[in-house]
């Protein structure tokens, strides 16, 4: 080897070397599994997002371009990153999210109605899509037959949150949102509710081409009642393992009417045939862990997973619910129908060998219904289907 060819090759593996230390130092990667960590004191909620709480979080980027599959967008027309962490005192998950969009097309006018509140999609808008816990599955309609199969039979399996709000003059902030899902039985009878209240916090701020979204989120299971959402309300503890992927709807003219959307960018790879499928199917979602932190609130013991089954479901009268888990002591368990109304309570005692008990629904009408057992922080639910 020369002399120039041994300075060259020092040289290239110099290169090397500060290539690889910066790119392992390069906090904008996006985790497999994104480490959610407790944190003891809230956020001002201003869409400026330099509170103590998020100092020192990673960001997770939402680099992944959906539509057009695998395609390029440059930078100054669309970036997208965001931190999430969680508090135990307000049971909420915190998310900080900061999107660069060179045209910011807003106007929706939203209606529950789909025939008129529909296409919200092609707006400039911020999705959460989020599976409590990690089933993964449809989660379109509450179906049955051949609508279950394509569709899925519980449309609160997962929520795909479209988050939409009227852009803030430059400088200034926002904090209302309309947030848009589908809830229904089928194509023919399904509505667009606002599930605003399900973010107790939300700003969304303008600085030039940046738009900073900061916001609270509670968490609900699959038993959610819209009527009555606090009985679904998740308690979140260190340990507990949810799907969860971030989303942008990227509409680059504010002048075509109808709107159609330009780009769609996500915060993990999916595959070609799944380009779309977050709206309807929770099987593509990321990960997300709660991890414990430093916090002068007590937050309660993350329990194993539980064995709570309901059998015969469907039923026609009578039903059976089976519990094994490592919990001893009171249960209190609650039925409720569709609407949200208690129909059924009972308390019992659970020993270390688990609980089987009659659930007596022989004087109820066919319908839909939901159990909801309680036990120290742990809420755990079924559906029931009465015929």
């Amino acid at each position: 080897m020369t002399f120039n060819q041994s300075k060259f090759f020092i040289l290239f593996i110099g290169y090397l070397l500060v290539y690889f230390s910066i790119a392992s130092a390069d906090t904008t990667v996006q985790e497999d599994t994104v480490k959610a960590t407790l944190v003891s004191t809230l956020p001002v909620f201003d869409g400026i997002g330099d509170d103590t709480c998020w100092q020192g979080i990673k960001w997770q980027t939402i680099d992944q371009v959906w539509i057009p599959y695998s395609g390029t967008v440059p930078e100054k027309d669309f970036t997208g990153r965001f931190k999430i962490t969680w508090s135990g005192k307000e049971n909420v998950l915190l998310i900080l999210a900061e999107i660069t969009d060179d045209v910011f097309v807003d106007g929706y006018a939203y209606n529950s109605n789909p025939s008129i509140g529909g296409g919200y999609p092609n707006y400039d808008i911020l999705e959460i899509f989020i599976d409590e816990n990690k089933s993964g599955g449809l989660h379109v309609f509450d179906g049955t037959g051949s609508t279950a199969n394509q569709w899925g039979s519980n449309a609160e399996n997962a929520f795909s949150y479209h988050i939409v709000v009227n852009g803030p003059k430059e400088g200034s902030a926002i904090t209302k949102c309309i947030v848009c899902d589908i809830a229904g039985s089928s194509w023919s009878k399904y509505t667009i509710p606002n599930f605003a209240k399900h973010f107790p916090s939300f700003a969304m701020r303008k600085t030039g081409t940046r738009y900073t979204w900061e916001f609270s989120l509670a968490v609900y299971h699959d038993a959610y009642i819209d009527s009555n959402p606090e009985v679904s309300r998740v308690n979140l503890a260190a340990g507990k393992l949810m799907g969860f992927s971030m989303a942008y709807c990227d509409n680059d003219n504010p002048d075509e009417n109808p709107k159609e959307r330009d780009n769609f960018f996500g915060s993990v790879w999916v595959p070609e045939k799944a380009y779309n499928d977050h709206w309807m199917n929770a099987d593509g979602f990321g990960k997300v862990m709660l991890m414990p932190g430093t916090s002068s609130v007590k937050q309660t013991t993350h329990l194993p997973h539980a064995d709570f089954r309901i059998f015969p479901n469907p039923a026609t009268s009578e039903t059976q619910i089976s519990l094994k888990n490592q919990f001893i002591g009171e249960i209190k368990i609650a039925v409720y129908d569709i609407l949200g109304r208690e129909v059924y309570k009972t308390s019992v005692l659970k020993s270390d060998s688990g609980l089987q008990m009659r659930l007596p629904l022989h004087n109820r009408p066919g319908g839909i219904y939901f159990c909801v057992a309680r036990m120290q922080n742990l809420v755990l639910s079924q559906k029931i289907v009465l015929y």
